[in-house]
Formats: C-alpha cells, sequence, structure tokens
C-alpha cells in the first residue's frame, strides 16, 4: 500500500519534471552546443515548475478521500445493504428521511424501482459490477444520465465548499507566512526542487548537491528491496532476512508493564512502531519544541489514558478521545483567530466597508485577501444554502458548516507548522452537535442527512485541500509568483479535477467491484447509518421523536439536551489547547506544542511519533556538535532521505500502472511505503 496521506503522483511528477524534463533538455542544449537557447526554450523555469506544483496539489484533493473515494459509494451502497438492515427499514432512514433528489434514477425508494429495467443498470450495474472478464464498458455506455440530477446538487456544493476552502486559507496566508513566519516544512522540502542560483531555467541545484544523493541512494535502495522481494520471494530475499529491519521494531512492552495496558490503543503504539523516512526527513526542518511534542505523544496518551481509567474504572475508549480532540481544535481555532485578529479585521474591514469608513489605509490590508475575503462571503453562503436544502434545517446546516472549516482550518494549521503530510481532524462535526444539542433538536432529517454525508464531506479529512493550498502559496511566495493569479489556477485546476474524478471514479466503480476498497465499502456506508438509528431509537424512547419532526428547525432548538460528559470532555481539550499556548506565548521555549491535543490518540499522532522523536535527536546532535552552519549544509541530505522514499512509491505506482496497462488487471503486490 502506497499510503493515501500524502500526494505521492504530485511530488513525484514535480521531482520528474525538474530532474528528468529540465535534465534531458539541458543535456540536448549542452550535445548541440546552442548556447543555452534550447534549455531556455523549452525547460521548465522556477515560476512554471512552482505553477505546476501548486496545480496539481489542488487537483489531488477531489479523487480520493477529500471527496470521490466516498461519494459514489456512500450514495449507493447504502440501498445495497438495506434489504438486511431491518432497522433501517423501520425508521425509514433512505426512504423517508433524505431527499430523493440527491439519489440517480430512478429512485430506489420507489416501489416500483426494482422492476424497472434501469435500475438494474444504475444500481444493480453498481454493486456487481459490469465489466466482463477484461472487457470493461466505454465511459459513454454507462449509465451518465441518471447521474445529473444529483450531480447538478453535490457539484456546485463540492465546488462551493473548494472555493471557500481556497480564500479562507489565502486569507490566513499572510499572517502565517509573514506575520508568525511558519516553517512550512513541506514546503521547504518541495521548494528544493524548483531551485537555482542563476534563476534560469534547468535542472535544480539539488540534483547537483552530492549530500541529496547520499540521503537518497540508501532508501530508495532500502526500500526497492522490499518492493523487488514482493514482486519476486524466491527470488530477492527481504532486507529483514539478511538484516535487522531498518525500518520497523516490535517490543512486547506492554507484556512487561502490564499498567500500560490500561492506555487507549497500547499495543500499537507503544509495542511498536515503523521508521518512515518521509516523516524522518521532514522533521528535520520542523521547530524542535513542534517535533518533540508529537515524539512525547504517546506518552501524553499514556497519561490520558491512565487519569481516565482511575477516574471511571474502565478503559479509554474513542468517544471521549474524539471529543477532547473535537475541543482542543476548537480552542486551537480561537487561538488563530486571535493571533491573527488585527490582520482579519483590516482584511474585512477593506473587503466590505465603503472605502470612507474603512479608517485605514488600503495598502495596510493584503489586496489579495481582500479579494479572497470577498469570495469566501459568496462561496461559504453558496455552500450553506445547498447544505441547508439538503439537510432541511438552516440552523444545523450553519452551525455543520462552521464546524466543518473549523476542523479544516485547525489541520491546515497543523501541517504547515508541523510537516507530517497527513492530519485526520480525529472528530466529526456531527458528532460534536450531538453532544452539544442532542438529537432532538437536530431534528430526524437533519441528523440523518449529516451524519450519512459526513463520510463524504469530513470523515477523512487527511486529504484536505487546505494543506495543498497552504503549501502551493508559500512555494509561490519564493517563486515570485502573485497569489491572485496562483489563486485563480487553482479554482481552475480544481474545478477540472472535479470533472475528471468524477468520470474516472464513475467508470471504473461500474467496471470493477467497489467493495475493493473495504473500509469506504463497508464501513462508511453503514456505520453512521447504524449511529442514525440508534438515535431514531433513542429518541422514540425518550418520547422526543415526534415532536421534534414535527418542529420547525428554530423550535426545535428548545428541544437541545447537552451531554453533560460529552460537553466536559470537549472542554477539556478546549482548556487544554489554550492553557498550552498561553504558556508557550509567556515561556518562548516551553517545549509543549498545544497541537499534541489535537493529535492525542490520532492515527497521525501514533504513527508518526518515531520518525518525528529520531528527527528531532539527529537535529539536535547536529545543533549541538556542528551548530547552524552544518544544520544548514546538511538540508539536502535530508531532502534526499524525503525523496527516497517518494521515488520509490513513485516508482511503485509506475509499476502497477504498467502492469495493468500490459495484464489488464491491477497486480496483487502491494508496496508498503507510507502509512495507510
Amino acid at each position: 500500500m502506497l499510503g493515501n496521506q500524502m500526494p505521492v503522483g504530485a511530488f513525484a511528477y514535480f521531482i520528474f519534471l525538474g530532474l528528468f524534463w529540465n535534465g534531458f533538455w539541458s543535456l540536448l542544449d549542452r550535445s548541440l552546443r546552442s548556447e543555452g537557447r534550447v534549455r531556455d526554450a523549452l525547460c521548465l523555469g522556477q515560476r512554471e515548475l512552482v505553477a505546476v506544483m501548486a496545480a496539481t496539489l489542488v487537483a489531488c484533493f477531489p479523487p480520493a478521500s477529500g471527496f470521490f473515494r466516498y461519494f459514489h459509494r456512500q450514495i449507493m451502497l447504502p440501498w445495497y445493504f438495506l434489504p438486511n438492515k431491518l432497522t433501517w427499514q423501520t425508521h425509514g432512514l433512505l426512504t423517508e428521511q433524505l431527499r430523493p433528489e440527491l439519489f440517480p434514477a430512478p429512485w430506489p425508494g420507489a416501489a416500483t424501482a426494482a422492476s424497472d429495467p434501469q435500475y438494474q443498470t444504475v444500481y444493480t450495474g453498481f454493486f456487481t459490477g459490469l465489466a466482463k472478464g477484461s472487457r470493461t464498458v466505454p465511459l459513454s455506455a454507462l449509465p451518465l444520465g441518471a447521474w445529473v440530477q444529483p450531480m447538478l446538487i453535490w457539484g456546485p456544493m463540492l465546488l462551493a465548499m473548494g472555493a471557500a476552502l481556497l480564500s479562507l486559507q489565502t486569507i490566513f496566508h499572510r499572517q502565517w507566512a509573514r506575520n508568525e513566519q511558519l516553517s512550512y516544512p513541506v514546503a521547504q522540502v518541495a521548494e528544493a526542487f524548483y531551485r537555482r542560483r542563476d534563476g534560469r531555467p534547468g535542472v535544480p541545484d539539488i540534483f547537483r548537491n552530492p549530500l541529496f544523493w547520499w540521503g537518497f541512494t540508501p532508501v530508495f535502495l532500502i526500500l526497492g528491496i522490499q518492493y523487488l522481494s514482493a514482486w519476486w520471494p524466491q527470488s530477492v530475499p527481504g532486507l529483514s532476512e539478511i538484516f535487522p529491519d531498518l525500518r520497523s521494531w516490535s517490543l512486547p512492552i506492554t507484556t512487561k508493564i502490564p499498567i500500560l495496558r490500561q492506555a487507549y490503543a497500547s499495543s500499537w503504539y507503544v509495542n511498536g512502531q515503523t521508521l518512515f523516512f518521509t516523516f524522518l526527513g521532514i522533521a528535520y526542518f520542523v521547530s524542535s519544541d513542534v517535533a518533540l511534542s508529537i515524539g512525547f505523544a504517546p506518552v501524553a496518551m499514556i497519561v490520558v489514558s491512565l487519569i481516565y481509567r482511575n477516574a471511571n474504572g474502565m478503559v479509554m475508549s474513542d468517544t471521549p478521545l474524539s471529543e477532547l480532540r473535537c475541543g482542543g481544535a476548537i480552542g486551537y481555532a480561537a487561538i488563530l483567530l486571535w493571533t491573527a485578529r488585527r490582520h482579519l479585521a483590516e482584511t474585512f474591514r477593506c473587503a466590505f466597508l465603503p472605502r470612507r469608513m474603512r479608517r485605514s489605509r488600503q495598502d495596510e490590508a493584503d489586496a489579495t485577501a481582500v479579494a479572497a475575503a470577498r469570495l469566501l462571503l459568496v462561496s461559504f453562503t453558496a455552500f450553506t444554502a445547498i447544505l441547508a436544502w439538503m439537510c432541511q434545517s438552516w440552523p444545523m446546516a450553519i452551525l455543520f458548516t462552521l464546524l466543518a472549516f473549523t476542523m479544516f482550518l485547525v489541520v491546515s494549521r497543523i501541517v504547515c507548522e508541523t510537516g507530517i503530510p497527513f492530519v485526520q481532524g480525529g472528530w466529526n462535526p456531527i458528532n460534536a452537535m450531538v453532544a452539544a444539542l442532542g438529537y432532538a433538536a437536530i431534528g430526524p432529517k437533519p441528523l440523518t442527512f449529516l451524519w450519512w454525508s459526513t463520510a463524504v464531506l469530513t470523515s477523512d479529512a487527511r486529504e484536505s485541500l487546505m494543506p495543498y493550498v497552504g503549501t502551493g502559496e508559500k512555494l509561490a511566495d519564493g517563486a515570485g509568483i502573485g497569489l491572485r493569479r496562483l489563486g485563480r489556477w487553482m479554482l481552475w485546476a480544481l474545478a477540472l479535477a472535479a470533472a475528471v474524478a468524477f468520470f474516472a471514479a464513475t467508470w471504473s466503480l461500474y467496471n470493477f467491484n467497489p467493495m475493493l476498497d473495504s473500509w469506504a465499502a463497508n464501513y462508511t456506508p453503514t456505520m453512521f447509518l447504524d449511529a442514525t438509528a440508534r438515535a431514531f431509537h433513542s429518541m422514540k424512547s425518550a418520547g422526543t421523536f415526534e415532536a421534534s419532526a414535527a418542529a420547525s428547525p428554530l423550535a426545535r432548538l428548545a428541544l437541545a439536551a447537552p451531554r453533560a460528559t460529552s460537553v466536559h470532555w470537549m472542554l477539556y481539550g478546549g482548556v487544554a489547547v489554550l492553557a498550552l499556548s498561553a504558556i508557550r506565548f509567556r515561556f518562548s521555549r516551553f517545549p509543549v506544542h498545544p497541537a499534541i491535543v489535537v493529535l492525542l490518540g490520532s492515527y497521525a499522532g501514533n504513527a508518526a511519533w518515531g520518525a518525528f522523536l529520531a528527527g528531532w535527536a539527529i537535529k539536535q546532535a547536529v545543533i549541538r556538535f556542528g551548530g547552524g552552519k552544518i544544520y544548514g549544509k546538511l538540508k539536502p541530505a535530508f531532502v534526499g532521505i524525503v525523496t527516497g522514499e517518494l521515488g520509490m512509491a513513485g516508482a511503485a505506482l509506475l509499476a502497477e500502472f504498467g502492469h495493468y496497462m500490459l495484464f489488464g488487471e491491477p497486480s496483487s503486490v502491494k508496496g508498503w511505503f507510507l502509512p495507510s
């Protein structure tokens, strides 16, 4: 498994253009002795490479976990599972609570749908696959007409959400990049792949640095031998069969220290860890306190788990943890708004007040941020309006949108500051709404839609748009590209990627088995609707279902019944982030970063701590014994370490693509490079 957290394809493409495309024309120029004419004409310059990288990063958002990994499955597969879900049928989740317009025609909830020949093609064909052996059905022969109506609703919503997130990131860019001077570790690594001292088109300087190849070569060879061994295990022995495992370790720590078994999921992140070279290399570019905080995330998780065990007499579950992370994210967002208050006030004042009422000079506000603020208002309103129609409750749509954008903002900040190239939110807005309001205050129809659509919109934020935009804008700063022009390119790239992703996903899912992705096919289509069914049962048992269903969206708020325990955990997370932030404002060398609360017990934190701790230790040793000068000189080596893993992952992508083109089927061999 290549890992679907970091846009491997985007970085591999970026490296390919800088090294091979520019390298070919540079060699041709040298062989023809054309004195740079061929190179200057056909090589990509710094600005062009950055534009390509920024557009490619944005294009990575719609196809996978950002949207279309779940979209088709979440719309279609609940109908596949419905005959075996008595509770769904009893409460009419699909047939009574969701709008029929959200699904392809013919609507399966109709009594005559199963006998409609079109149903067999649109729905049964999706469930079973239309391909016959290696013969696939062309895109033109698929039932695309049935998808016109739902896509006229979902498509504008996706584009509105994308435009809103892009503009929100642009508004915060000046604050983060200039005022706070965040390190943007991922952008620092990517920047090396286009920099040239002379500024002319050609092969970037990093590929001429011997230290880069000293970092790249061993990592690429280690992972390459591992991948070849997966293809030919009888001919190519794995490195672990010859040498000690250089990537993973496993020790029975919880067996030797039994009290650690009481910590949440301790057998995974305490007993073992995999050294991902990408994280190790990125950690070298991260500030020491951030890297150390991530490295000590398991210690924090153990402490919190043991406190919970002593207070409640049971092992901590994911529910209080997700509530803790939710409160931490809200507190983190509050800190971000507070620190950026002057920049935000100036931006929105210049964006929406008449010139005579601004009481400030126009040049004090970033003109691009002003334009982004106007776009944010339009796109945010459009997204919320479409969502309100979908869920049939405008107060719940507004609250859901605010919480979702809070999640995306905090995820982007963590990526831009810590360099972890994948961060899941670790909580869902609808769960936070249920904790704060209860089921009845939300209402049956809004509850059903918001839980059901969570799988598509917010459940998997690791391929979020905002960090991609932030990385692209940071690269544009270094290359001297105007952010307004870059923003237009990224909007066009987003729209084009969404269209291509829809048709590609439709073709592949109708031709092949949609069940191959077990999480997206078996869990998300059922787990959220199962939670909705339990909520309906709870409301009917408490006698609040009928009153909630009959009330207007505003009148339902009178039925609010917050869950005290859940609210307490959210408060704990928020207070912890605010307290850590206040201490760091007062004592600049305080080593604990508030991001540790948002990452506590999350997949990203549990998978990355070993590599970040190792990277922190290496960085500290270099600075202590070599000083800042040696630290700067060694940066190309760590760029090489990152490139070694990304390059091998890109090579594996090409190998699997080639296998499919030759044999007409995906390969059974999967290389494991990044966490997945």
